[in-house]
């Protein structure tokens, strides 16, 4: 453990003869440090080299250093050295954290390893493209200019996020940070992180997907992770268009103004759910929200069946997108997995209802977007699929296998966590329609195991 304490001013000097990559040789003054445990593991994972990673990670594992510690330092670097604008693309290393951390308590205990070097090995991919981006090459930097009082940290944060203010919202963020307000941050970031689809629904992911991984490696590391937050969020300029909207002419400004409305209604009981699927299959955007709201005020239908039919909406598109659009569908299924969470997370009666609306006016925008594409999507219904196979487990734990050694990218993971998740929160009648859809991107036996995790059995083996 002598490795996990020595000050990276040392680090360096413990290095010598092993080629150091452009993190390793580009450190300044000013480059934002993490907590004393965690920082030389970190800046271990930067500097070393690509195909000498799984060595690496396998020769701490065997010095005692914890499974959390491996995964909140691979998180960590992704926060610092990978630009968080646009939210996706290279930061999907970030992204995965979550992903990977799920499936290895999903896995069998021979395959729970395999997801934490993917994601150690796709860190460094990212690391060297984000050193390639003509942006230039990203590290996270200490804040050298002051931060809004304990008092006034919130309101400035949502004044902020408002006001598209990038430089004042990511100081507001680590004010909220550094006054252990994360939680009060996350409050505020359910409605920021859903308000905005452009770049696929990445905006959303990327809140929902720190805050699981935050939690499950401690939410003192939260200031850096906040900060790559605030600055993702507020990417794109709000005339920008991408995939097909710019900011105003999304759904969010008539969600909230619907909202409102809403706050009085009590809880439906009703099973909605087919009706629901129908009119996000069908009806155009503004419509569609509508009727889910006019639904909510009639206490028509349960909030489990406007869910359920969210969940059945994205997973069916992933089902009807031909190849040129996969990854519309991939992505409305990660977008619901995580404005789910962000619906069950925050505590707010009006920020749910916006989530509502929002993550069923987003699978609309998902499917609007996929058929403007083209080839457009094939003819599917969801429901017709209702036999679960009785070897469904083994059927998981296969694909898990083929997911750990095969993926040759990031969403093979995204998608296959944001499913299994998924499965369990629909209504029981619902599940086999969800499982259906995971062959739909999934890895098979014909496939090749990939160098890297090729690289991380043999590490593994002779551990």
């Amino acid at each position: 453990m002598v490795t996990m304490l020595i000050p990276r001013r040392h680090l360096l000097q413990l290095t010598a003869g092993v080629p150091l990559t452009r993190a390793a040789a580009q450190i300044t003054p000013n480059t934002l440090r993490f907590a004393s445990e965690l920082e030389p593991l970190v800046a271990l994972l930067e500097s070393t080299p690509r195909e000498k990673c799984a060595a690496m990670a396998v020769q701490q594992l065997r010095k005692g250093t914890p499974y959390k510690q491996l995964l909140a330092a691979t998180f960590l670097a992704g926060i610092r050295n990978v630009n968080p604008r646009p939210p996706g693309f290279a930061l999907h290393c970030v992204f995965v954290i979550h992903s990977a951390h799920r499936l290895s308590l999903e896995a069998p205990s021979e395959l729970r390893s395999l997801p934490l070097f993917y994601a150690i090995d796709n860190f460094k991919t990212a690391q060297d493209r984000d050193a390639k981006a003509s942006t230039g090459d990203y590290t996270m930097c200490e804040l050298t200019q002051s931060l809004p009082t304990p008092t006034a940290a919130r309101t400035e944060f949502a004044n902020a996020m408002d006001h598209w203010d990038i430089e004042r919202a990511e100081r507001a963020a680590a004010a909220l940070a550094r006054h252990n307000r994360t939680e009060d941050a996350f409050s505020l970031l359910w409605e920021y992180g859903a308000r905005d689809y452009r770049n696929i629904g990445h905006k959303a992911i990327f809140t929902a997907n720190a805050y699981r991984t935050l939690h499950t490696i401690g939410l003192q590391h939260a200031e850096p992770v906040l900060r790559s937050i605030a600055l993702g969020l507020l990417d794109f300029t709000p005339t920008q268009e991408m995939n097909g909207y710019t900011r105003d002419n999304q759904c969010y400004a008539s969600n909230k103004a619907q909202v409102k409305s809403l706050l009085k209604a009590n809880p439906g009981a009703a099973d909605a759910t087919a009706e629901i699927l129908t009119t996000l299959r069908q009806a155009p955007l503004a419509d569609a929200t509508r009727d889910i709201a006019a639904r909510i005020a009639k206490s028509s239908a349960s909030p489990q069946s406007i869910w359920d039919a969210i969940h059945l909406s994205a997973a069916e598109l992933a089902m009807r997108c031909h190849a040129a659009n996969t990854i519309v569908g991939i992505h409305a299924v990660s977008a619901a997995n995580a404005l789910r969470h962000a619906w069950q997370s925050s505590t707010s009666k009006e920020t749910k209802l916006l989530l509502t609306l929002q993550a069923a006016g987003w699978m609309v925008q998902f499917r609007t977007f996929a058929e403007s594409r083209p080839n457009a999507i094939r003819p599917l219904n969801i429901l017709a699929l209702t036999n679960l196979p009785n070897n469904r487990h083994e059927i998981l734990n296969t694909t898990m296998q083929h997911t750990f050694l095969k993926a040759d990218e990031v969403h093979y993971f995204k998608y296959l966590a944001a499913l299994i998740e998924d499965s369990r929160l629909v209504s029981p009648q619902y599940q086999p329609s969800l499982l259906a859809a995971i062959p739909y991107y999934a890895k098979t036996q014909a496939d090749p195991i990939t160098p890297a995790m090729r690289l991380a059995q043999d590490e593994l083996r002779s551990a």
